[in-house]
């Protein structure tokens, strides 16, 4: 169903053109300029390909440290919420500290004024459903 965009030892992207959906696979402790380099991948893919649905698979995805959380809110945040991306599913990180940095995150978006719906699964396939639903029908 995907295919693959990009892959190290801390992420692996992926995309599928035609459902124009996009998913990163987290794992281990990313910081400084890998996190920025993975995160900005990411962004181009979505912008590349526009997409309209990402899947985050947080669930290995150690903490954030606090100059990459403050990177985020002033580079990824503001691009992704200006973006093609309707819909972002996220199986969230089973470590508390990046569950908080979610959440500053999620703050920051929400001050931005914007369309992009997030919602919390447990299974990729729940999230992967709610991705390809019709924009129309959803309920957020």
């Amino acid at each position: 169903m995907f295919d693959l965009y990009f892959k190290d030892n801390f992420v692996a992207i992926y995309y599928n053109k035609e459902l124009r959906l996009g998913k990163a696979i987290w794992n281990g402790q990313l910081s400084g300029a890998e996190f920025r380099e993975a995160t900005l991948l990411c962004l181009d893919l979505i912008d590349r390909y526009e997409l309209s649905g990402w899947l985050g698979d947080d669930r290995n995805m150690q903490s954030i440290l606090p100059a990459d959380l403050q990177w985020s809110l002033e580079v990824f945040v503001p691009r992704i919420v200006a973006g093609s991306v309707l819909r972002l599913a996220l199986l969230p990180s089973v470590f508390k500290e990046n569950q908080q940095a979610m959440e500053v995150m999620h703050e920051k978006r929400n001050k931005l004024g914007q369309q992009l719906v997030i919602r919390e699964f447990a299974h990729e396939q729940d999230a992967l459903a709610w991705l390809l639903e019709p924009v129309a029908t959803q309920h957020t």
